[in-house]
């Protein structure tokens, strides 16, 4: 046996196991999408990691990101019995959500089911995490901004696609963009300051081919010379012994000035002031390498932006999720409304409503997404919602990183409330230190042990008068207390302590050195 066909071998084992601990090739999903149009911009749907069209089963990964008072909530899991495979994407639109609760005119459920591509395995441990960052404070985007986030995302989705390819397994934006703390690093994370919650930042985390550590370099250089361009910061996730999530290595500082004058050389003609309504979309169809590209490079040649995105991938499906600005000459739209359509047609029908056009870009483009990596994917769409975006001075708000693993009750009826939702709730009830908070992203896996293993960005608005100097006393002491309340209301619905890891740190590399306090 040949060395690189030994080296094959621990990928198709994995593979005829994944296949025999699934039993069928087919994944069902649901995909939520939340409107605002009856909700405050401080309020948030519920999560569940119970599919809203399964209530009696937990679904096997579930996402939720909500950039304002509208997102995206997804769900996968393995039918009980197993499916026949159907080529393609298989999915029905729900016009309103079966919880009663959450009726409203602009939510939209979507389920469906997709067949795996056998040829996708990646192992997330495999991979490298950057984060793509234009500035440290809180902003408010304008049309020109969302369509240089466009620039970025195609940016980096053709970089993962160069040279045979990797994959893009995930894909965030905003988050809390991260500044080096003056002076020397201290392992116990003094001197970094507090973040803000969302910021113009982007952060990825792309697969890496093992085999072939020059496309790993390669990769790095043409996303630094993409950052160079446009004037972006650039950190990579250190991944040096003893280092832990959250640790970055700084390898380009942001350019504010290259980044405001590439912003007006590129899109001067854009529309002046903020978006005020979106559509809410999101790509489905089986994880392969290059579809990301394929769309981003659909978005830019439409002239379409970006507020905000979450692209994962759920059991080998692909789920990218966008908040795109509605164009101004199309916002007389009366009613959200839903939709689902093959990529062609979904993607003609989104430039109608979002594609930004000058008088020199009337001419007809074609579009080639049929011939790519996405050609069999679904575009779901929900708009237009106004998602009451909070302006700047209004929006001082700070994440807190929580991690949590717990044993999963597998009745429905006897299951404790999801651990994100108690630490919420706990840091509401401090009224002296919190004015307001809500989950901003959230990802859920139950493992094949039985248990629930969950990581969560909580964003928390403080109480007026408090200055910066005083932020870093206040959390550190927020988080413990919310921290031993909520174990002690896992203990007393039964959860045993000895089961129980929870972590909430204001620094997101304090999850892997702060053990669960009581």
């Amino acid at each position: 046996m040949t060395r690189a066909a030994s080296r094959e071998q621990p990928t198709l084992a994995a593979v005829a196991a994944r296949a025999a601990t699934a039993g069928s090739a087919t994944v069902m999903f649901n995909v939520t999408h939340f409107g605002a149009t009856d909700r405050a911009a401080a309020d948030a749907p519920q999560i569940d990691f119970s599919p809203p069209t399964e209530h009696d089963r937990a679904a096997t990964e579930t996402l939720a990101f909500y950039p304002a008072a509208a997102g995206f909530q997804v769900h996968t899991w393995i039918p009980d019995s197993p499916h026949k495979p159907v080529e393609g994407v298989s999915i029905n639109r729900i016009t309103a959500s079966p919880r009663p609760a959450e009726r409203d005119p602009a939510t939209h459920v979507y389920r469906g089911s997709v067949v795996i591509n056998p040829n996708f395995l990646y192992d997330p441990a495999h991979s490298t995490e950057l984060l793509i960052t234009a500035g440290y404070d809180r902003w408010q985007p304008d049309y020109a901004d969302s369509l240089m986030i466009t620039r970025i995302y195609r940016g980096i989705a053709t970089s993962a696609a160069a040279d045979g390819g990797v994959p893009v397994l995930f894909l965030q934006s905003p988050v809390a963009p991260y500044r080096d703390p003056p002076g020397r690093f201290r392992e116990d994370g003094s001197g970094e300051a507090p973040r803000v919650a969302n910021g113009l930042a982007v952060r990825v985390l792309v697969g890496l081919d093992d085999r072939n550590p020059a496309k790993r370099l390669a990769l790095l250089r043409r996303i630094t010379e993409m950052a160079e361009e446009y004037g972006l910061g650039l950190q990579i996730a250190d991944r040096r012994f003893g280092r832990v999530r959250g640790e970055w290595w700084s390898v380009l500082a942001p350019d504010l000035a290259r980044y405001a004058a590439r912003k007006t050389e590129l899109f001067g003609w854009a529309p002046a002031g903020a978006p005020q309504a979106v559509e809410l979309v999101t790509f489905v169809g089986p994880a392969r390498v290059g579809s990301s590209a394929a769309i981003a490079e659909d978005l830019v040649a439409r002239n379409i932006g970006i507020l905000a995105t979450s692209a994962a991938t759920l059991q080998e499906i692909a789920f990218i999720n966008m908040m795109l600005p509605v164009a101004p000459a199309r916002l007389d739209r009366a009613h959200p409304s839903g939709t689902c359509l093959p990529i062609v047609e979904g993607l003609g029908q989104v430039a109608s409503d979002c594609g930004l056009t000058r008088k020199q870009d009337l001419k007809e483009r074609r579009s080639h997404i049929a011939l790519t990596a996405a050609t069999d994917y679904q575009v779901l769409s929900t708009g237009p919602v106004r998602p009451g975006m909070a302006a700047p001075e209004e929006a001082d708000e700070h994440p807190l990183w929580l991690s949590w693993m717990v044993p999963l009750d597998r009745d429905p009826a006897s299951r404790p409330p999801d651990v994100a939702q108690l630490v919420l709730a706990q840091l509401r009830e401090a009224a002296d230190r919190v004015t307001s908070g809500r989950i901003d992203y959230y990802r859920v896996r139950v493992q094949p042990d039985g248990r629930v293993r969950g990581r969560a960005k909580i964003k928390v608005r403080l109480v007026d008068g408090v200055t910066r100097g005083q932020i870093p006393a206040l959390l550190s002491e927020l988080c413990p207390w919310a921290q031993r309340e909520v174990v002690a209301t896992l203990v007393r619905d039964h959860v045993p302590l000895r089961s129980i890891r929870l972590r909430l740190a204001w620094r997101e590399r304090w999850l892997g050195r702060v053990t669960t306090v009581m």
